[in-house]
Formats: C-alpha cells, sequence, structure tokens
C-alpha cells in the first residue's frame, strides 16, 4: 500500500479522532503536545507522535481492524521511525497488534495495568522526615507539580499542565487524595482520587526515584483508602503505568487482581 508523507497533527485530527472513537474536539487540547502524523493512503489507519516527560515520543492510534492491518500498522510505525527517536506504544490488538511491535524490533518495556479489589490496608507507617497528609490542604501549585512530577520518569506517564493539578482538577476528590512532602516542604509522593459511590479510583501512588525504596507508596496508598472509607468507599480501581515486576508483585500481595494489562513497548533508534 502506498503512505502518505508526514502530514500536520492537525490535518491528521479528523481521521485520528475517528479511529479513537471519539471527537475531533476531543483530541484537540493535544495538539500542542503532538510533533507529527502519517495516514495511511486509503484510510486503513492514522498514527500521530505525542510528547512524554521522558525521551520517548508515544504513538497515539494505529491501524483499524482486518485481513491488512498487521501491513498498515507496519508501514505507519516505519514512517514514524525515521527520525531515530525512541519511541513508544501500547500494544493493542485493536490498533497495534504487539507481534506488529515485535516484528519491527520493538521490545516490552514495561505495561499498563487496572486492578480491582476490595479497599487494601497495607500495614505499613510513614517513612521519617517526611509528611503524608490531604490533598485538599495542599494549594500550592508549585508543590503540586513537584509531586505530580514524581511520574516523570515512569514509562506511559504523560505531560500534564496547572489545569491538570489544580484542586478539583478532572473530578479529583481531594479530601481522599493524598501528598507526601518531605522536610523542606516539597512534593515527593502523590495519590490522587476520584470516587463514585461505593468505588474508589485511583492512578498508582507516584513517589520520588530516591524514595522507592521506601514504604512511602503504601503509606500514600493506605492513608487514600482510609479516608475514602470513611466516605463509603468498599472497592478500589487502582490503573498503574510501567510498574516493575516487583511493583506489580506487590499490588498482587495487597489482595487486587488485574481486570487489564496492557504491555508497552520501545522501539529501538533506527
Amino acid at each position: 500500500m502506498t503512505l502518505l508523507p508526514a502530514t500536520s497533527p492537525d490535518a491528521a485530527l479528523p481521521a485520528l479522532a475517528a479511529l479513537l472513537g471519539c471527537g475531533a474536539d476531543d483530541l484537540r487540547p493535544l495538539l500542542p503536545q503532538f510533533t507529527a502524523a502519517w495516514l495511511a493512503a486509503d484510510g486503513a489507519g492514522v498514527i500521530a507522535l505525542r510528547r512524554t516527560p521522558r525521551a520517548d515520543l508515544e504513538v497515539l492510534g494505529g491501524a483499524r481492524p482486518g485481513p491488512q492491518q498487521a501491513e498498515v500498522a507496519a508501514a505507519l510505525l516505519r514512517a514514524a521511525s525515521t527520525s531515530g527517536t525512541p519511541l513508544s506504544a501500547y500494544a493493542d490488538d485493536t490498533l497495534l497488534p504487539g507481534h506488529v511491535l515485535q516484528t519491527l524490533g520493538w521490545e516490552q518495556a514495561g505495561q499498563y495495568t487496572e486492578w480491582h479489589g476490595p479497599l487494601p490496608t497495607p500495614e505499613t507507617s510513614v517513612p521519617a522526615g517526611l509528611r503524608v497528609l490531604p490533598l485538599a490542604d495542599v494549594s500550592a501549585l508549585t508543590v503540586r507539580r513537584e509531586a505530580q512530577g514524581t511520574y516523570a520518569d515512569r514509562l506511559g506517564h504523560t505531560l500534564v499542565s496547572d489545569a491538570d493539578i489544580v484542586p478539583g482538577a478532572h473530578g479529583a476528590d481531594d479530601r481522599v487524595g493524598h501528598i507526601a512532602l518531605d522536610g523542606a516542604g516539597r512534593g515527593v509522593g502523590i495519590c490522587r482520587a476520584w470516587l463514585d459511590g461505593d468505588t474508589l479510583t485511583i492512578g498508582s501512588p507516584g513517589v520520588h526515584p530516591d524514595l522507592r525504596h521506601t514504604a512511602l507508596q503504601h503509606a500514600l496508598l493506605r492513608a487514600t483508602c482510609d479516608a475514602a472509607r470513611l466516605h463509603g468507599a468498599q472497592q478500589l480501581v487502582m490503573q498503574a503505568w510501567g510498574d516493575t515486576p516487583a511493583e506489580t508483585q506487590a499490588d498482587t500481595d495487597l489482595g487486587l487482581q488485574a481486570v487489564t494489562v496492557t504491555p508497552i513497548y520501545l522501539s529501538r533508534p533506527a
């Protein structure tokens, strides 16, 4: 099949939205994060590259299911790889099948996991020299940005703006979510929370790399679950990106079940 040359993300937006099953206006806020896009000549697929907090660019989109899906996906990925910039992509059989990524020499480097289960109560304490307190008690954007930045090196995370970290952003319940501060008042960990009836939804707690060997992640989780329980929550949905095998095992040990697991692959620079 013939591929069009790289096109502007703005021009590719309608096709990308159609592929992802959303409206173009839903994706328009992401345009400043897109660097390039490619369209399959017959409309069988489209991808755009999105900046991340890391060195890699995330592949968004893919190829429509069908007999030519693998061929289309591979051609689009080859076109995007010509710059030599490391790329990351979620292996999704509906858009970017894992076997296509593997054939192109991409390697699995992490995964997205959605965990379900009863609210856990890990037996842990806050590490010495740190404080864990409700997000509602910390309105300073500088501190909230520092805490949110603890995810920056984790595969699969996306760029955030001030609009994403202000109190209550995207419906988050800051009475329930928690933040960790060090002795100097810097944000070194965060667990944002959403309540829907008896279900608490969180992202896996973010912790500064220098503190990941401590119990801070579970301390943030414990504080958030305890607060949610006071508001009637009984069940947990936890979304985790880029966890190491040890972190995945730790979540399993909490009694949580992995309901969705999507591998994340990294390309080899061209």
